[in-house]
């Protein structure tokens, strides 16, 4: 596809500033496809004369548009990016396309001038109903998955313990067994039994669990405090300038770290771990690292560690979630969270 040079240009300058569009081929064709049909359109509505309005917002959730959305927010692009990319093209644009379109007069100037507007700003109603409707989902997702998870621990690790100390009480009731064996099996029922209670604790615990006015990073020691008082083989770090977050991004953050370390102690009990922020302006990256037994990545062991869940809550953020296992290598879990406010 040849594209004008006054487009191309336009292209670059957009590049330039959201490279994550450039870098990226689907997003690239998607910026050059919409922005292609937003000056035809333009051109259509100056040569029919008819609908050049400035209002336009609610006439337009064209399936298209509604796809461009979707296509965003899958990709962690919030709408005021675009807002802004349509703003410089319209900005660099204008003059090009009332020259393109032979406007001499300040009735075809402003004429021109609508009909570019129109044909830029009717794709935002449906790309911004997209992009929170796939942000909705994906909370919802995550939501639900928490909760499967949930029921899942306390099915199969809460009720089991309770179940399997009640069964070792009864034994003792029933058969009122010689001292020495009476002993071994009370001290079995009773280990089962708080093996229980610590992990509803650290369910009540994780539940709510909450930044506050703290820091991501002090809020994250002050939990480990609760979660593995004693755990010396776990070691929390700040490299950088520390900074504060949006209060929503630190909380569903903290959700995820809080998830990636019980997973430590469920799966790689007794391993030693570290959790390194490292901040800069733009974000913060925080690496949680186990010299655990690993697993292999695709093998079904990606779901027991819930980590569907925790991309959907990255994915919420705008946030990028990289997860790095081998049998007997350990396991490395990295969140890199923007620190702007959107």
């Amino acid at each position: 596809m040849t594209i004008p040079a006054p487009l191309a240009a336009v292209l670059s300058e957009i590049g330039a500033r959201f490279p994550d569009l450039a870098d990226d081929p689907v997003m690239a064709r998607s910026l050059l496809e919409n922005v292609t049909s937003m000056v035809a359109e333009a051109h259509e509505r100056y040569a029919s004369g008819d609908g050049v309005g400035s209002i336009v917002s609610d006439r337009y959730l064209d399936p298209d548009h509604l796809a461009t959305g979707a296509l965003h927010a899958e990709h962690a692009q919030h709408p005021a990016g675009a807002m802004l990319a349509a703003e410089m093209l319209f900005d660099a644009y204008l003059p090009v396309f009332v020259d393109e379109v032979g406007a001499s007069t300040t009735a075809e100037v402003l004429r021109a001038t609508r009909a570019l507007h129109a044909g830029v700003w009717s794709r935002f109603p449906a790309g911004a109903i997209a992009y929170t409707e796939a942000l909705r989902q994906r909370v919802t997702t995550a939501n639900l998955d928490s909760r499967t998870q949930i029921a899942r621990d306390l099915h199969d690790r809460v009720a089991h313990g309770v179940l399997a100390g009640l069964q070792r009480l009864d034994l003792v009731l029933l058969t009122d067994p010689p001292a020495p064996e009476r002993s071994e099996q009370l001290e079995g029922a009773a280990r089962l039994l708080r093996t229980a209670l610590t992990d509803v604790q650290d369910l009540a615990v994780t539940l709510h669990a909450r930044v506050g006015d703290d820091r991501l990073d002090d809020a994250l020691r002050r939990h480990v405090d609760d979660l593995f008082p004693g755990d010396d083989r776990l070691t929390v770090t700040t490299t950088g300038v520390g900074g504060a977050l949006p209060n929503w991004k630190a909380e569903e953050a903290l959700t995820i770290l809080l998830e990636a370390l019980t997973n430590r102690r469920k799966h790689a009990p007794g391993s030693t771990a570290s959790v390194t922020f490292a901040w800069s302006e733009t974000a913060v990256v925080v690496t949680v690292r186990d010299d655990g037994p690993g697993f292999t990545p695709g093998s079904g062991a990606d779901g027991r560690l819930g980590q569907q869940t925790m991309r959907e809550r990255a994915g919420v953020l705008g946030a990028r979630l990289d997860v790095e296992s081998a049998p007997g290598a350990g396991t490395t879990v990295r969140l890199t969270v923007p620190r702007g406010s959107m």
